[in-house]
């Protein structure tokens, strides 16, 4: 059995390097399941292996990049140099010159934690679960035109190893299940969909039942053909804990990773210290929460992660970081160094990004609210981190007249600036819920949690009819 600490340990040390420069080796070992159905057919059916190494060295200043499939120290020994030629010829070009914090080491294993392990299950077994919920998705009914299912799990292990000492072993396991339904009654159609995802085993999916998941979905799809269209207009809204999570995830999370603060790509680039949001808004970015989608023990530079506090009563203070930002901006490497598998480089990433709780019932959010609209359950959209601006679509909601939720509404959108609104909070509910298991693409893919309260906000821009 390969031993690839001492693997790495041994390629590293053949490289005599100055006090500023860094070589780093990461291993890559993982399985991956994808099961893709819509509308009765099996678009995608993949069980894969991804394996390999990836190479960093920064010399002078100037980063390398190199991969290798093969775990030899021939190989890797050529990859690396490959790294280091890179660097090399790249420092007479550089604008300014990168560094890594020469005082954090990391020495450490996170073995996986799970009950069951996806890849005990049969491949037969997993399509029979998507196919299960689709079905039943499109059985709820002959208006129901499109329907979808898909089944991801992935068991990784990242080695890393690097020239500081670093010496980390790290296991995760992320399972998902979605499903999806449009539905159409002449010019009307209705989105929906509903998932679940964990960092935990394949418990995660005998926990749930896809029948009654699906079914689910289907009717929901159905029943908002005949719901009212939705007001449109500035007005008071109520965001349910799904949509706070896609929220502060995508129009929030995305303005705190340090690499759009440093390309100044951020509306929160040099507010650190400064109000952002009413004295009862507090974000969390926690990925040590066990079992949510988002959660990891160690990045893939090898630093332990932990709670991070990016918002306390209002003010921000602080950002997610690599190694890479966290010496640019003179500050501790926090664990968010994070990459897809060994074809990437870790880059300043989320994985549990919430709104921590208040101590408002549902009942006196609505009060607050008195004229207005709730809105649940996110069906997507835009976001633009550098300015701050956002556009969601909420799959459904409810009028509110005179505190009392009213009538159900079609599709609906919601846009404005994200510290508009923060500044806008009128409540902050008891209800926190970690509502949003996703996959963040950013180049490059990531599992992610987000969550929150349910929030009651004035001035928001919904789209609907006038």
């Amino acid at each position: 059995m390969v031993d690839h600490i001492t693997l790495a340990k041994k390629v590293i040390e053949k490289y005599p390097i100055t006090k500023n420069d860094f070589l780093e080796i990461r291993f890559f070992i993982g399985e991956f399941t994808n099961i893709n159905i819509r509308n009765g057919a099996a678009e995608q059916v993949s069980n894969e292996f991804k394996i390999g190494a990836a190479l960093r060295s920064l010399i002078g200043g100037a980063w390398g990049f190199s991969t290798s499939k093969n775990f030899s120290t021939r190989d890797l020994s050529n990859a690396l140099e490959t790294s280091i030629s890179v660097a090399k010829a790249s420092i007479s070009g550089l604008s300014e010159k990168s560094a890594v914090p020469t005082n954090y080491v990391y020495n450490g294993v996170a073995p996986l934690k799970i009950t069951i392990d996806p890849r005990d299950i049969p491949l037969e077994d997993k399509i029979r679960v998507a196919v299960d919920l689709e079905k039943h998705v499109r059985h709820e009914g002959e208006k129901i035109k499109v329907s979808t299912a898909s089944l991801t799990d992935i068991v990784q292990r990242e080695i890393i190893v690097n020239s500081l000492g670093t010496e980390v072993d790290v296991s995760n396991c992320y399972v998902r299940i979605s499903g999806s339904g449009i539905a159409r009654d002449g010019s009307i159609v209705q989105n929906v969909s509903d998932s679940v995802g964990t960092s935990r085993g394949w418990e995660t999916i005998k926990e749930i039942n896809p029948t009654e998941m699906g079914t689910k979905i289907g009717r929901r799809a159905l029943n908002l053909l005949s719901a009212q269209t939705p007001p449109g207009g500035n007005m008071k809204v109520l965001m349910d804990p799904t949509l706070v999570g896609v929220f502060i995830h995508e129009a929030f999370g995305h303005a705190i990773e340090a690499d759009s603060i440093i390309n100044n790509m951020s509306v929160l680039a040099g507010k650190v210290g400064h109000k952002v949001g009413v004295p009862d808004i507090t974000v969390y970015e926690d990925p040590t929460i066990p079992g949510l989608r988002g959660s990891y023990e160690y990045d893939s530079e090898g630093t332990k992660t932990k709670r991070r506090t990016i918002v306390d009563k209002g003010v921000l203070k602080g950002y997610l970081h690599s190694l890479e930002t966290a010496a640019k901006m003179g500050v501790e490497p926090n664990g968010g160094g994070r990459a897809e598998n060994f074809n990437y480089k870790p880059i300043p990433r989320m994985g549990v990004t919430y709104i921590d709780k208040g101590d408002m019932s549902i009942e006196e959010l609505c009060q607050e609210i008195n004229e207005g609209v709730y809105l649940s359950k996110s069906y997507g959209g835009y976001v633009n981190p550098s300015i701050g601006q956002f556009f969601f679509t909420a799959q459904e909601g409810r009028i509110i007249t005179k505190g009392e939720f009213g009538p159900l509404i079609q599709n609906v959108s919601m846009s404005g600036l994200t510290l508009e609104v923060l500044s806008n909070v009128l409540g902050v509910g008891k209800d926190l819920e970690m509502a949003f298991p996703g996959t963040c693409g950013k180049g490059q893919s990531a599992p992610v949690t987000g969550g929150g309260p349910t929030l009651a906000v004035m001035n928001v821009v919904v789209g609907g009819s006038k």
